[in-house]
């Protein structure tokens, strides 16, 4: 297989699954390239959030973690 970039599609939901955002594409690095974060920013209000992954890569990937920093808004 070349060495090509590979991809993860991130959508999220904020009420629990009923309306989803559209696809989010960030790249999860070549073969052999280790540890490469994948961040998205600036994603509003939400009470039940929910995430889909999808990769492009035909190997074997895990997530091994997530981190959520949250910020106090004024209303």
């Amino acid at each position: 297989m070349p060495d090509t970039d590979h991809f993860a599609d991130i959508s999220y939901s904020k009420d629990g699954g009923r309306n989803w955002s559209n696809k989010k594409r960030r790249s999860i690095g070549k073969v052999g390239q280790y540890e490469q974060r994948v961040k998205l920013v600036r994603m509003g209000r939400g009470r039940q959030w929910m995430f889909k992954i999808t990769v492009s890569s035909p190997r074997k990937r895990d997530l091994l973690g997530g981190v959520l920093t949250v910020e106090p808004m004024d209303d």
